[in-house]
């Protein structure tokens, strides 16, 4: 089935319009730069959404349409200025027009995730219930099957104005769009892949718009590019490099529903393909889920037109980078389209990005003495301690980077420490959260919990100095984990441990869970098992690789009582190398 929305007015059929004024004190370059192709590029094709049902194709009449309908729902629901709208939406449309619609109007809005098909509805709808009572939205956007769900599962939404898409008068469409001054906030982006329960970054305009334009500059966009992507829009990488960025700029993006490309990963090399892309973002892991899934079929696919295949969300690694060049060479992939970025939400994007038309530079190095010491040397390839590390290139104008020792002082190149950036669109804070603000910015600078270092001007990402794991590109916190299984009946209550492993085959952490079992308990160790997989699928759409149950006594706590992550993961490692 192919669905092409109804033929788009020529730009002298277009009706006539109010567009705000804006006086240089009230100015808001990113709304301008949408009203201006509202108002000039009217046919222009501005996004298209593929699923497997088939394919929608919006034109920028079509977005300022939705934008002006969905404005005037929330106005008729009472959302004040800076009002949150929370849009729990699937691959559909609306997800364009309730979103850049909220902006316009002056709320904020926040793209979430909602339930896939494996998920148990009622998990995942009670662990957003403290999301709801922190961040209390005036509006949620959803469909009637998601609201029904979230009902069932006991949610209070009294309070919440609800707007479903299913009943969104066709005919509402005469709200204005009066889009805030720059400084104001524009949206909150929370973080992929769990419940959002404590961070949801604030974004202000001015600093989207310059982040936007810093990055186009360092890619060199212009119109003639087209971008493809699989990313679902609740991520940073999916919303600001492949929504937001290209509606700014006015480049036709083509988004492929995640579902649809898991079961048809070939798909994306398709598309770009034969609409001539010439940008794609990637999680690291996707990177090896292609090679092992759609190498076969190289030859069938012209990528020699691809300016960037770019590897961002998870430390980026060069041996996948060699084996994706290798899969892909019949398709007219060289090393140099392959490219790495370091990029997070509190920033809006990226803080740096390898030069286009060239290889990212890969170090090797003495692992121990960097693991031991903290300092980086290079040693000879296929050295007993050798390590490859790949740079995510130099820092984009309008940032600063350091880094820095566990007091926060500044380091010297080639010496490992937490990755702390200063500049010009840091975000506005965590929302409802001055804790977690106070304790990340500190003078100025963004303290990122990523562990790195600089070499020659270059930034070298290596992995995370808490218990964040990254897990096919969603970020997962292990104790958000481990509260959420702590109540299964048969474990041991405060004695599971959530780990993250590198694994190189597939070029991803994968989660580990070990849990002590109640000695005495009924159920069955398959059972206990069984529940620890369904629910933590259910609300991180994460499934664990080992679950094991140890008895009694079995994990190791640190001096203060806690238990040790790293203790454990050596101790289960050793065990199982010993299994063989």
């Amino acid at each position: 089935m192919l669905w092409v929305r109804s033929p788009l007015p020529s730009k002298s059929a277009t009706p006539s319009v109010d567009y705000p004024s804006m006086s240089s004190s009230d100015t808001n370059r990113f709304a301008d730069a949408l009203l201006d192709h509202f108002r000039e590029r009217p046919g222009a094709r501005a996004a298209s959404f593929v699923t497997a049902a088939g394919r929608v194709d919006l034109g920028f009449a079509d977005i300022e349409r939705d934008c002006r309908r969905f404005a005037a729902a929330y106005r008729n629901a009472g959302v004040g200025q800076g009002g949150t709208v929370l849009i729990f939406l699937r691959h559909v449309p609306e997800l364009y027009g309730s979103f850049f619609g909220a902006m316009l109007a002056g709320h904020v809005p926040s793209l979430m995730p909602c339930t896939s098909p494996r998920q148990d509805s009622g998990l995942y709808w009670r662990s957003h219930d403290k999301l709801l009572r922190r961040i209390r939205p005036d509006a949620i956007v959803a469909s009637d099957e998601t609201f029904a769900e979230m009902q069932e599962a006991g949610l209070d939404l009294a309070a919440i104005h609800q707007i479903s898409i299913d009943n969104l008068a066709a005919d509402e469409g005469g709200a204005a769009l009066a889009p805030p001054p720059g400084e104001h906030i524009a949206l909150l982006q929370h973080s992929s892949g769990t419940t959002g329960l404590k961070k949801g970054v604030r974004l202000s305009f001015d600093a989207i718009r310059a982040q936007v334009d810093s990055y186009a500059g360092v890619l060199s966009l212009d119109d003639e590019d087209r971008i493809v992507s699989w990313l679902p829009l609740y991520h940073d990488m999916g919303l600001i490099a492949c929504m937001i960025t290209p509606a700014y700029l006015g480049i036709p993006v083509t988004h492929i529903d995640p579902f649809h490309w898991l079961s048809r990963p070939g798909l994306l090399l398709d598309l770009l393909d034969k609409e001539r892309g010439t940008f794609c973002w990637l999680p690291n892991f996707a990177f090896e889920h292609l090679t092992l899934t759609a190498g076969r079929d190289a030859a069938s696919y012209e990528l020699g037109r691809v300016r960037a295949f770019i590897n961002c969300s998870e430390p980026c690694r060069a041996s996948t980078f060699h084996r994706f060049a290798e899969a892909f060479a019949a398709a007219g992939v060289n090393k140099n389209q392959l490219q790495c970025c370091y990029a997070m939400a509190e920033t809006v994007f990226a803080v740096s990005q390898t030069p286009l038309g060239q290889a990212p530079r890969v170090l090797t190095v003495d692992g121990q003495l960097m693991r031991t010491e903290g300092r980086v040397a290079d040693t000879a390839p296929g050295a007993p301690e050798a390590l490859e590390v790949i740079e995510s290139g130099q820092v984009i104008p309008g940032l600063r980077v350091e880094i820095r020792d566990e007091g926060r002082r500044p380091l010297p190149e080639r010496h490992v420490g937490e990755i702390a950036i200063a500049g010009e669109f840091l975000f506005d804070g965590y929302n409802a959260d001055p804790e977690r603000t106070a304790a990340r910015l500190e003078n100025g600078f963004y303290h990122s919990g990523d562990l790195g270092f600089l070499a020659d001007g270059r930034l070298y990402v290596l992995g995370r100095t808490d218990d964040l794991m990254i897990v096919n590109g969603r970020n997962i916190y292990g104790h958000e984990v481990e509260a959420e299984i702590a109540g299964i009946d048969g474990l041991k209550p405060g004695r599971a441990v959530v780990l993250a492993h590198e694994d190189t085959r597939i070029g991803s952490q994968v989660m580990i869970v070990i849990a002590e079992r109640v000695e005495r308990s009924a159920r069955s160790s398959r059972e206990i098992q069984r529940e620890i997989i369904d629910r933590i699928f259910s609300i991180f759409q994460i499934t664990p690789r080992y679950v094991e149950l140890v008895e009694e006594g079995w994990l190791i706590k640190t001096t203060s009582g806690k238990i040790g992550r790293s203790a454990n993961l050596a101790k289960f490692l050793e065990a199982r190398n010993q299994q063989g």
